[in-house]
């Protein structure tokens, strides 16, 4: 397979990727397209046979492409087996069909949420207890009350919970391996992933729980915890910090990666951080969400970062 021209200027990524994960990236595409056929499904597993790093390497797109794990498909370039993956391989748009179509609504919904939220849309939903749920963008969750306890399981996404009191019957939001309790009070969850969920205390307490660990979060204060273990609790401005309720995002000294993955919610498309450097490196930013189209700008002229523009779905952000 010859080398395309398309893959050697700035304005791709071809050139950015190794030549085993430009592969992963091209079955992940053609797996995803409608036109997949049982020879497509048949020539891809004997691929992943063929050398365990292309297992490791789908797999990573796959984390990557979930939102699962900031890990990027990127890696040191290898000047061993350079195989040019061209546009003409994706064939027929199947990268931006994937991308427009099946794997990212696929993300955006989930099959056992009762309230759910599209990018960039917010909603209030009342509760038969009279408490309140702001929902963020690309957020989803689900209810179940009984007589004993009041459960909220936050599947993806961001909500902010006004809880009314009832010392009978606990409030508690599940967020992947986590609980939060409250009585009576206001708290955020943000998750990001199953190993950055983070909560927010507006008003009164909360307890969080995961596994035999657990911790008490007062008024003003944040703290994040993952599938293992729960973070030490850092005094925050909850104005700051629950920005999106009024319309903009506040990012005060935050990993990029944790910043992009938040903006994925209000704007159409996908960003993609690429690069485990550039997602670990802490940015302040303050993005206005009525102005969701300029995001992608302002992160160009803010930060030391190279956007590549893949399709109207999928954007690429590389260390300058």
């Amino acid at each position: 397979m010859g080398t395309d021209p398309n893959w050697t200027d700035d304005n791709d990524f071809g050139k950015d990727l190794d030549p085993i994960s430009r592969e992963a990236v091209t079955w992940f595409a053609t797996l995803h397209a409608d036109d997949v056929t049982k020879a497509d499904r048949s020539a891809f597993r004997a691929w992943l046979r063929q050398d365990e790093r292309h297992r490791a390497a789908f797999e990573e797109v796959q984390r990557l492409w979930s939102g699962a794990s900031e890990l990027p498909i990127v890696k040191a370039r290898r000047r061993e087996r350079r195989i040019a993956v061209t546009r003409r391989t994706l064939g027929k748009g199947a990268l931006a069909a994937m991308i427009g179509g099946g794997a990212w609504l696929a993300y955006q919904q989930h099959p056992f949420a009762d309230y759910s939220t599209g990018t960039g849309e917010r909603r209030t939903v009342k509760l038969a207890d009279n408490s309140t749920i702001d929902m963020a963008g690309a957020t989803a969750l689900s209810i179940d009350f009984n007589s004993r306890l009041r459960l909220v399981t936050l599947h993806r996404g961001e909500a902010y919970f006004s809880v009314q009191s009832e010392t009978s019957r606990p409030f508690v939001v599940e967020a992947a391996a986590g609980r939060t309790m409250a009585i009576g009070t206001s708290f955020n969850v943000d998750y990001i992933s199953d190993d950055d969920v983070r909560v927010t205390v507006a008003r009164h307490a909360v307890n969080i729980r995961v596994g035999a660990a657990d911790a008490r979060l007062d008024a003003g204060s944040q703290l994040t915890y993952n599938h293992a273990s729960i973070g030490a609790p850092q005094a925050i401005d909850p104005a700051s910090e629950l920005g999106w309720r009024d319309g903009r995002l506040v990012f005060l000294s935050q990993p990029f990666g944790r910043v992009i993955a938040s903006l994925n919610r209000w704007r159409q498309g996908r960003l993609m951080v690429m690069g485990s450097a550039l997602a670990a490196r802490p940015v302040t930013l303050i993005i206005d969400l009525q102005k969701s189209e300029n995001i992608v700008a302002t992160l160009e002229d803010t930060l030391p970062i190279r956007v590549v523009n893949v399709t109207s779905y999928l954007t690429l952000l590389f260390e300058a």
